[in-house]
């Protein structure tokens, strides 16, 4: 599997962190994964304080991995962008972390997905996706299972499609969308990219 597989992005770049209110928080979300090589993962959701959990993280992913993520040439998170992506409601925008913790005991996030609604008329419904998945830990279902919870939680959420933008020579990522249900269409403001999209089925509700 190629760096980066898990590519798609929400475009925070310059954007000031909004003034946020913290619903009840998700802890039904978290949960513990065995991946395919032994190792384990806890998956919470994010908190505010995990802000240089997710600027480390960032530095350390691989150049091609921060550009299929960011899709710029980007090294490290602008303040604004990383309060954005760490304060976050619960509820217009979801994010997810996979984290583990070396052997002083220290968190080190290893990935993330994050789902954020839109706020345009006749668009409520949808929401843009991202994820990504550290270069060290790409192959062993981690980013399959986090897409997996970000979709189960986005239904169960009311929403009724997710997108993302994904590029389009990373052809291993294009493979296993489609293999999951999501759709593609040529982005029309940017030759690069493809949006992969998802129609989200409502939960089921039970007797």
């Amino acid at each position: 599997m190629e760096p980066g597989l898990f590519d798609a992005r929400i475009d925070v770049a310059g954007r000031s962190p909004a003034t946020f209110r913290i619903h009840r928080y998700p802890a039904a979300l978290i949960d513990r994964l065995m991946l395919a090589d032994g190792r384990c993962v806890l998956v919470r959701p994010v908190l505010p304080q995990d802000d240089m959990l997710q600027q480390r993280f960032v530095r350390e992913l691989s150049p091609l991995s921060r550009y299929r993520r960011f899709h710029s040439a980007l090294s490290e998170l602008p303040v604004a962008t990383l309060a954005y992506l760490t304060q976050v409601d619960y509820a217009t925008h979801l994010a997810l972390l996979a984290e583990t913790f070396d052997e002083d005991g220290d968190e080190r996030q290893v990935a993330e997905a994050r789902y954020v609604r839109r706020d345009r008329p006749g668009e409520t419904q949808v929401a843009d996706f991202a994820i990504a998945v550290a270069d060290g830990w790409q192959g062993q279902g981690l980013g399959t299972r986090l897409l997996d919870a970000l979709v189960d939680s986005a239904r169960r959420g009311g929403l009724q499609r997710l997108e993302g933008s994904v590029l389009a020579d990373n052809e291993p990522m294009r493979a296993l969308m489609r293999g999951r249900g999501w759709r593609m269409r040529t982005d029309p403001d940017d030759a690069r990219l493809l949006v992969a999209g998802l129609e989200l089925a409502p939960a089921a509700r039970p007797c």
